[in-house]
């Protein structure tokens, strides 16, 4: 399928983005995409079914939102990421099934998947776990561990739990049944992490299947008046952002080199380019924070003394190491360089025992156009303050031989540096704060105006979209059949072949399309010219109330957005239901 002018089109299906997992990987095919001026991207999310004692009504809610990802079939994408997880592990024949007539037309990469006779890219798991083994039993001497799991039916959890289990047994470490408490892999595993206490009170190292369960360890943990990383050694998996806004930090193993979603993308691009290519297997480490205090890197008195650019740009991956998987572009801060640029002054004068006036000035300049240009956004504030605290402790046992002591000026350096990160901080909080107190504002103003009962002839629909910039879509498409569909179980093919493009928001700007110029297939949604540029990336969400589905929001892809835009189109399927 043909994007604008001739770009092809990515599809990539993926199980939610709403959780750090699904939008790290969003994230990461997207940085790759920007790569490349021939590109566009279309994400489908639907939602996973797995908790199985919920009544009929929730089941049916996600088997209608999962009708968005007929648009998969119907829209023939050029090349398409599948990133299933829970669902494929539930429904491996079933998705296998779906996607085998597609295989001969189209380039398919599964991701973190055991689909077989299909090319895919997993994690390999065993080297971040042995990571983490080696250093908990060969450093710490510790011998008594434990694991919060997952679900039987995921594949990751299955194959963790039988690492860490060889491991601890190769290493003369018994690891039992008493040992382990399976969860959902939720946030919700307070209760699976009481158990495993109750168990095991003498536990010294626990290992969460993934980053959300630890969220359940640390509230169990605080009832009991339990530190991690004082009183138990606490690590998990994935590594996402979350783990880096726990309190305390939670360490966590990740990809040592690149993402999953850029290794999806760079092998579905060379399957489109005819290129033959084999599933791979991604490296991962542990990222040691305060829950298990763990250093890759240190940093030696001969590498600061010598002010090697390699140190440098490593001291920065180290510090900013989620800022390598990111697209810059050339209107953009490149925040590598700018850091050698200032940490090469400060080293410099460790070394020369001297820093001029201007070269201080100059410095200051440069850390504060680099926490300005967003670089807290690639690191966890704990893990910075204390890579700074450590450089400066290093600096200051380098100068401490000088007659005159520490130099003044590069101490206070390092003091800007940790300000300006606390200030960067502190200013995304009260601005994401001020975001949501205008959402909620908006949307007050949307449901009054939409929902007026003054009888001036205008249908609830022309309403809904009068106000769409209401919303909190700042790029964005509206389209909405002529027809409400009925979901029908089983049925594969429910969306009629035209649909309407009724309104879009450009930076928030609204446009409403004339009716002769609203109607175009369903499958050309995404190439229509009248698309915001901004949504040549972008997500779609399914307008839907009960069994009546109504339309698709295709939108531009933010964190708020993937976090909450169904919630948003909850109520516009709601007010459609009561036209």
């Amino acid at each position: 399928m043909r994007g604008s002018k001739g770009k092809k089109t990515i599809g990539l299906i993926i199980e939610n983005t709403f959780t750090d997992f699904g939008e790290e990987f969003i994230q990461n095919v997207q940085s790759g995409i920007r790569q490349r001026k021939d590109l566009e991207l279309v994400v489908i999310a639907g939602r996973f079914d797995g908790i199985r004692d919920r009544s009929p009504r929730y089941h049916s809610y996600f088997s209608i939102y999962n009708s968005v990802y007929q648009l998969e079939k119907r829209c023939r994408f050029d090349g398409l990421i599948i990133c299933l997880g829970s669902m494929e592990n539930v429904n491996a024949e079933l998705i296998l099934s779906r996607y085998r007539e597609q295989f001969e037309n189209t380039p398919i990469v599964f991701a973190a998947s055991d689909i077989l006779d299909a090319v895919s890219v997993n994690y390999n798991n065993e080297s971040g776990i042995k990571e983490a083994v080696d250093c908990l039993i060969n450093v710490h001497g510790f011998s008594n561990f434990c694991m919060l799991g997952g679900r039987p039916d995921s594949r990751d959890s299955e194959k963790r739990r039988e690492i860490y289990t060889k491991l601890l047994l190769e290493n003369g470490v018994s690891f039992t049944e008493e040992n382990y408490e399976a969860t959902d892999m939720s946030v919700n595993s307070r209760d699976a992490a009481r158990a495993l206490l109750d168990r095991n009170p003498d536990v010294q190292a626990i290992f969460c299947v993934n980053d959300s369960v630890a969220v359940g360890l640390y509230e169990e943990m605080e009832s009991r008046r339990l530190v991690p990383g004082r009183d138990i050694m606490v690590f998990a998996f994935d590594n996402t952002t979350m783990a880096g806004r726990m309190l305390p930090a939670l360490s966590s193993i990740g990809v040592a080199d690149i993402t999953l979603g850029r290794q999806s993308l760079n092998l579905l691009l060379s399957m489109m380019d005819g290129d033959q290519v084999e599933s791979v297997e991604i490296p991962t480490r542990l990222y040691g924070r305060d829950s298990f205090p763990y250093e890759m890197y240190e940093y030696t008195k001969l590498e600061m003394r010598n002010a090697d650019t390699a140190f440098i740009y490593r001291m920065f991956n180290d510090c900013f190491y989620r800022y390598r998987y990111e697209y810059i572009s050339r209107e953009s801060v490149n925040l590598q360089r700018l850091f050698a640029e200032f940490i090469g002054k400060i080293l410099i004068g460790v070394k020369e025992r001297y820093m001029s006036v201007e070269d201080f000035q100059e410095c200051q300049d440069l850390i504060d156009i680099f926490f300005k240009n967003g670089a807290m956004e690639y690191t966890d504030a704990a893990k910075l303050l204390h890579s700074i605290g450590r450089l400066q402790a290093s600096v200051n046992i380098e100068q401490s031989t000088n007659v005159g002591g520490p130099n003044q000026f590069i101490n206070r350096l390092f003091t800007l540096m940790r300000d300006k990160a606390v200030t960067a901080l502190a200013e995304t909080v009260i601005e994401k704060d001020e975001q949501r107190t205008n959402f909620r504002q908006d949307f007050l103003d949307f449901m009054v105006d939409v929902t007026d009962f003054s009888e001036d002839g205008t249908s609830k629909e022309d309403r809904i979209i009068a106000n769409f910039n209401k919303l909190g879509f700042l790029n964005s498409a509206l389209f909405l059949f002529d027809d409400t569909v009925h979901f029908e179980e089983n049925n594969d093919d429910m969306f009629p072949e035209k649909i309407r493009l009724r309104c879009v928001l450009k930076e928030g700007e609204l446009f409403v399309l004339p009716k002769e110029r609203q109607s175009g297939l369903t499958e050309g949604m995404f190439q229509r010219v009248e698309l915001p540029p901004k949504c040549r990336e972008c997500l779609v969400l399914p307008v839907f109330y009960k069994e009546n589905i109504y339309g698709f929001v295709v939108t531009e892809l933010t964190h708020d957005i993937m976090s909450s835009g169904s919630f948003i189109l909850a109520q516009i399927g709601r007010l459609l239901y009561d036209c």
